[in-house]
């Protein structure tokens, strides 16, 4: 896939990934093991595939952070759906509070709404998530109105859970087109 701006300003570009941005984004995110590369091999390797949209802020050159929208998310809560989604997204310590989340948001909702009038996410609900909640909350996300999922699967009432990144909330919100 070519090398695509898709938001540009003075400060800020947020463009589609590529296999030279790896090392990169390794560093930034401070996690260069073999895990991590594979990770982000495996993400451009369905962009070039044209499952996803694997898309990066650069902020004055340095690596700012990333998210992936799947065009069509086949797993978490809503998964059987089908639904444009959402997927990891990161803005590293240093570029928070730039609006470069929102920037992120903004451009892959944008194109999602090529593919279909909603797009869906998961939100963990430990507090290392909490301005991610606030941000989507503020966006219009709302919940699917099934409650909390566990490991994908819906927590019936009473039950044991962990707080742990397994723990979320499924949010879909309704794009213009």
């Amino acid at each position: 896939m070519l090398r695509m701006d898709y938001y540009k300003e003075k400060k800020l570009v947020i463009r589609n990934m590529d296999l030279k941005d790896i090392e990169d984004i390794c560093k930034a995110d401070g996690d260069s093991s073999e895990d991590n590369i594979e990770y982000f091999m495996s993400q451009i390797e369905r962009q070039n595939n044209k499952e996803e949209l694997a898309l990066l802020a650069v902020c004055d050159g340095k690596i700012a952070g990333y998210t992936f929208l799947f065009y069509k998310l086949k797993w978490g809560g809503l998964g059987h759906l089908n639904l444009p989604g959402i997927a990891d997204l990161v803005v590293f310590h240093e570029y928070r509070n730039k609006g470069i989340a929102s920037k992120l948001m903004d451009v892959a909702e944008k194109e999602a709404a090529r593919f279909n009038n909603k797009i869906y996410l998961e939100v963990c609900l430990n507090k290392e998530y909490g301005l991610a909640q606030r941000m989507y909350a503020k966006r219009g996300y709302i919940p699917d109105g099934k409650g909390v999922y566990y490991e994908s699967e819906v927590c019936p009432t009473d039950a044991e859970c962990k707080n742990d990144d397994e723990l979320t909330l499924c949010l879909i919100k309704e794009l213009e087109a």
